[in-house]
């Protein structure tokens, strides 16, 4: 279920067509309103593990809202020709950027994550104010933890929670929650906190937008990084393409 704008179909999933702007506002108004959703940033990386896995794009086609999180996907949508395109991306990072700065951050809870709290802390008052409840212990996802969770996420009276677990580890988590608290604004961000913290940083404008991102991070972290951007990366390259020339013909 997109719930604003259109969405354009990419590899079967419906990719939502809307700018990060809109995004935020729709999220924000969600959250202040008690009205949950789960919100899936699509990367090529997801794609190719989707091609390898098909229960986990079983899985990812449980969320109410994805978004394109690397230029490819931007671009298959206008490749595909079906005027529906994608105004630009919505990654992760994007989105808890623009969530800690607004004027009026609703409560919010981390899981997962490197060192959140050094993060959040860079945003100001407002967001630290705004953080309810942070875990980055282990996460086995067992009953009692899960449990665990909902009780804390009750108790301290979270709308959204940022879950920077990796996949398929948030997803699932997310998929768990979104069944059990609805009104909960549930988004998977993946390592966005260890590119947004002291010891992080991102590539220039002109990197992100000419879809060389990843390039920069593999260049700052080549040990942790090669085989996603090396291997998987290209398989999900590989995979839109396909989609793309499927629709073409």
């Amino acid at each position: 279920m997109q719930p604003v704008g259109q969405a354009c179909e990419l590899c079967g999933l419906p990719v939502s067509c809307n700018d990060l702007d809109t995004h935020v506002q729709a999220l924000a108004e969600r959250a202040h309103r008690g009205i949950g959703c789960w919100l899936v940033t699509l990367n090529t990386e997801m794609i190719a593990r989707g091609v390898r896995e098909p229960e986990y794009w079983d899985l990812v086609r449980q969320a109410d809202i994805i978004t394109a999180d690397g230029m490819p996907l931007v671009w298959a949508s206008k490749f595909k020709r079906t005027g529906v395109e994608i105004a630009g991306r919505t990654t992760g990072v994007d989105l808890v950027e623009a969530m800690l700065r607004l004027g009026d951050v609703p409560r919010f809870a981390v899981i997962g994550g490197k060192n959140p709290l050094a993060t959040i802390g860079r945003y100001g008052e407002r967001a630290s104010e705004a953080c309810a409840f942070v875990f980055d212990g282990k996460v086995d996802l067992t009953d009692a933890q899960l449990a665990f969770f909902c009780d804390e996420l009750t108790l301290h009276r979270v709308r959204v929670v940022f879950i920077a677990l990796g996949v398929p580890k948030q997803d699932r988590l997310a998929l768990f929650l979104r069944q059990r608290m609805p009104h909960l604004i549930l988004i998977g961000i993946g390592g966005t906190f260890e590119i947004l913290g002291p010891d992080g940083g991102r590539a220039p404008q002109w990197m992100q937008k000419s879809g060389l991102e990843w390039l920069y991070r593999l260049i700052k972290e080549p040990r942790r990084l090669w085989h996603r951007y090396l291997i998987s990366y290209p398989r999900g390259i590989w995979r839109l393409v396909t989609d793309c020339l499927g629709a073409a013909r």
